[in-house]
């Protein structure tokens, strides 16, 4: 049996990284059930719901610039899609969750006498998918190639992406980097997943999903457009 420690763990919300602030964090998903018996069935029958699914959260208070203060607050707008992904383990392969939509409920600001100030919300997302780990967040100053995943088999049903950019900065050339979804079926010769090359001129995030074939390994590549730059991302993928 493997055990983790959750000091790996890793909340991502758009272009933040939300891990130097959190201290707890759970992740729900509720189906209701709406009952439909009538008088001639022998049991309950039940419809099912959509899913409802939840992240709370609690994190240590800063009103700095980039502290969970301003982050908390950029949570309130309902008008802003927050592309949201938590990863228990960040490393190459291991099994996380993404949502395309969050917003929060929050945030609360609790204090008493000889403890640090906390913050808390309550996000609400939409239908939450399971998603691996193309790696943990990664500082890039050139072209990179990423390791990829063996996925054992390839799959013809599509599938979806998810990636965060938190640091971008690009100058000269075309002032920007691109993000491309690869795939191989023998590890040695990738080509780009359908259309999923990116280009990359600011922080943020998105969730993409793609239709087709997905060969047997799956990675990801960063290209750098342009002269000079720094991009530090996450990445994950699932099939359908």
């Amino acid at each position: 049996m493997a055990f983790l420690d959750s000091s790996k763990s890793k909340l991502y919300m758009a272009e933040f990284d939300l891990s130097t602030f959190v201290t707890e964090g759970n992740l729900a998903t509720a189906r209701a059930l709406r009952e439909a018996t009538t008088w001639a069935d022998s049991g309950s029958k039940f419809h099912p719901g959509t899913n409802q699914d939840t992240l709370s959260i609690r994190m240590l208070y800063d009103d700095g610039t980039s502290g969970s203060e301003v982050i908390g607050n950029s949570l309130r707008s309902a008008t802003a899609v927050k592309v949201v992904t938590v990863l228990p383990d960040p490393t190459l392969g291991k099994q996380g969750y993404t949502s395309g939509d969050g917003w929060s409920e929050g945030p609360e600001i609790g204090s008493r006498v000889g403890s640090l100030v906390e913050l808390s919300a309550t996000l609400q997302l939409a239908l939450t998918d399971r998603v691996k780990s193309l790696g943990p967040l990664a500082s890039k100053t050139a072209t990179f190639n990423g390791t990829s995943i063996d996925d054992t088999d390839a799959t013809a049903a599509g599938g979806k992406w998810v990636y965060h950019i938190t640091t971008f900065a690009a100058s000269g050339g075309n002032a920007r980097w691109q993000i491309i979804l690869q795939d191989s079926a023998n590890n040695s010769t990738f080509a780009t997943v359908g259309s999923e090359s990116v280009n990359i001129t600011a922080v943020g995030a998105a969730r993409r999903t793609f239709a087709g074939a997905l060969r047997q390994y799956v990675r990801i590549r960063v290209v750098l457009d342009a002269s000079s730059g720094t991009l530090e991302f996450i990445a994950a993928y699932e099939r359908n």
